[in-house]
């Protein structure tokens, strides 16, 4: 089923099917284009024929005739009085976990460079696969070492809010405080189940922190296993 076709049965639950008469996505990209004319992120300009022609086009791009904006702000005019950048520095605020006795280590969380948010995209492409099948555990030699862990030994991390297994990648682009798990999975594998998450919002943009808290780490005696790893791709249509 495709995205289009979701929305438009989400629209007819909800009763306002007749706000969605598209036939092709197409359609919402049109829309798309006018209802960001005049804006700073403006599509109109861009249009499915000019996107095949120019092999892609960026925006702002405000009217057909314009060539489109790879790079903002080259001619150093910024939306101001003065048309000069500003900076506002912000008071630094400490997380809402920090590391006790119970919880003594840093878990932070991020991307990996094969694949993008949720990976509903790029865990159905075989060769992103291929570079990062599921989600490891890095972690720095000397808190390794102080816990005996070598690299595809599998831990269970522990925070407030539950536990989940990863197997271990010991690295030396880590902080020696700090493990780090990248969020691209669900599930079981799903790390920001672990994170303080909307029980901790920043004070202005009211954005959870799914970026940080307090974890500890236990060995489980176990080894990465391959079946682990054959699940990874047997969960999306892979395509190669």
């Amino acid at each position: 089923m495709r995205d289009l076709d979701i929305f438009k049965e989400l629209a007819r639950r909800l009763g306002v099917e007749d706000k969605f008469n598209y036939t092709k996505s197409e359609d919402i990209f049109n829309e798309l284009r006018h209802i960001t004319r005049g804006s700073y992120a403006d599509y109109y300009g861009i249009t499915y024929e000019r996107i095949e022609k120019n092999m892609g086009m960026f925006w702002p791009c405000p009217s057909l005739d314009h060539p489109g904006t790879p790079r903002l702000w080259e001619d150093r005019k910024f939306k101001t009085n003065d048309g000069k950048a500003h900076f506002n520095p912000t008071p630094y605020i400490t997380p809402v976990e920090e590391p006790d006795e119970e919880y003594p280590i840093v878990l932070t969380t991020g991307r990996v460079v094969s694949q993008y948010l949720s990976g509903t995209q790029t865990r159905r492409i075989g060769k992103l696969v291929d570079i990062y099948p599921e989600p490891l555990m890095e972690i720095h030699p000397e808190l390794a070492a102080k816990y005996n862990i070598e690299t595809d030994d599998l831990i269970k991390v522990i925070t407030r809010r539950g536990e989940a297994l990863f197997p271990a990648n010991v690295v030396e682009t880590i902080r020696k405080d700090t493990i780090f798990i990248p969020y691209h999975w669900g599930g079981v594998n799903a790390v920001n189940q672990l994170t303080v998450g909307f029980d901790g919002l920043d004070p202005i943009s009211k954005m959870p922190e799914f970026k940080v808290c307090a974890c500890k780490i236990e060995k489980t005696g176990r080894k990465r296993a391959e079946e682990s790893v054959e699940l990874a791709y047997r969960s999306r249509d892979i395509h190669y």
